[in-house]
């Protein structure tokens, strides 16, 4: 096998998987036969990144797992403060920076500081006890309280689509299901240097057309739809990401290669492949037409996509805090050090572990009261 970037061969030495929706997504499907370890560095660094930055919300809100590390925090703005608070891809919200302030009054000094775990606490102290000889960095930290409540009020994001590095990356995921069905590297040769950056092609688009596919209100998934028509000599790639950023790519129009029609559809929440139809197939005129009149202003599409998707993640956000609620009561009533393995569960015990859960419970059903009205 070659690399179909630099045409060096593909090795025991310089060999990767690549990951033709990209691991930042929750991307399962790869394979080691189609760049060479430095390509997918490269390509890694310079355009797979800003990809991943634009998906990383989705895949942060929907806690999705991939194959390597964890979604990133994502970073928003409380509308009623303007402060910025960060979201883990558990599901816990944190404020994005620690926070210190001293005032002065009178002959006394107020000082006041809000850490996010205890690694920056301990941090926090011994530089609060470093420039006031006084105090004891074992004081500040005992005399810490821990909180935890609830965001009331709206949260704003910044979310981009598109963008030139963006539309280089999705070429790429495109020609790497290509490459990765055994298409003929020919055809995509022409594609390397706009892959590359150096040289711009009028050929990736976001594309939201009606009924293209079926879904349902709980599902979200990656789509991959690969068209040769050799008839019509059109080579397409349709990509979608989490039914909400959606690309048509034009891979070759000259295309006289096998007839190919393929689409891989990934369920994003469950971690498997499904079974989906894509419904359209583009003949030439149409095709062309999607990138000669473009589509310059799908946010009406945009805005509904999203709306899908976000009622998905809240629902799972809501099922994980519940467990997560569950885990502890059960945990602070039927700890093993109260409680070793082996006992007999009573009454009295049940009563207790009811009392304890519905003491973190109480908070959370008045706070989705609240939000709700």
């Amino acid at each position: 096998m070659k690399c179909y970037i630099c045409d060096a061969a593909i090795t025991r030495e310089n060999y990767s998987y690549e990951h033709i929706i990209i691991n930042a997504a929750g991307g399962r499907l790869k394979s080691r036969d189609l760049i060479c370890k430095q390509c997918n560095s490269d390509f890694g660094e310079k355009i797979d990144n800003i990809l991943a930055n634009q998906l990383n919300f989705f895949a942060n809100q929907l806690m999705i797992k991939r194959e390597r590390g964890d979604a990133q925090p994502i970073v928003g703005k409380k509308e009623s403060t303007n402060e910025e608070i960060r979201f883990l891809p558990d599901g816990t919200i944190i404020p994005h920076r620690p926070k210190y302030e001293e005032t002065a009054e009178n002959n006394h000094v107020n000082i006041s500081m809000m850490v996010r775990d205890n690694a920056e606490l301990k941090k926090m102290a011994a530089s609060l006890a470093r420039k006031h000889p006084q105090l004891k960095e074992e004081d500040i930290i005992n005399a810490a309280v821990h909180r935890e409540s609830y965001i009331d009020g709206y949260t704003t994001f910044n979310l981009n689509v598109g963008g030139p590095e963006v539309f280089r990356a999705v070429c790429k995921c495109a020609v790497n299901y290509f490459k990765y069905k055994k298409g003929d590297t020919k055809y995509i040769k022409p594609l390397i240097s706009y892959i590359k950056g150096t040289e711009d092609k009028d050929i990736v688009w976001m594309h939201y057309k009606d009924n293209l596919y079926d879904l349902n209100d709980d599902e979200c998934f990656h789509m991959l739809h690969l068209r040769g028509n050799p008839t019509e000599r059109v080579l397409y790639c349709y990509v979608d990401y989490f039914n909400t950023y959606k690309y048509i790519i034009l891979l070759n129009d000259s295309y006289d290669g096998d007839e190919i029609g393929s689409t891989y559809c990934f369920d994003v929440l469950n971690s498997k492949v499904i079974e989906k139809e894509f419904s359209a197939d583009y003949n030439r005129a149409t095709l062309l037409d999607f990138f000669i009149n473009k589509d310059v202003q799908p946010f009406e599409r945009v805005q509904q996509c999203f709306n899908h998707t976000m009622a998905i993640s809240q629902r799972r956000q809501r099922e994980n805090h519940i467990g997560k609620i569950i885990e502890e009561g059960l945990n602070n009533a039927w700890g093993k050090s109260k409680y070793p393995n082996g006992t007999i569960i009573t009454k009295e015990m049940v009563d207790e572990a009811v009392d304890e859960i519905m003491k973190k419970m109480e908070p959370f059903i008045l706070h989705q009261l609240k939000n709700k009205n």
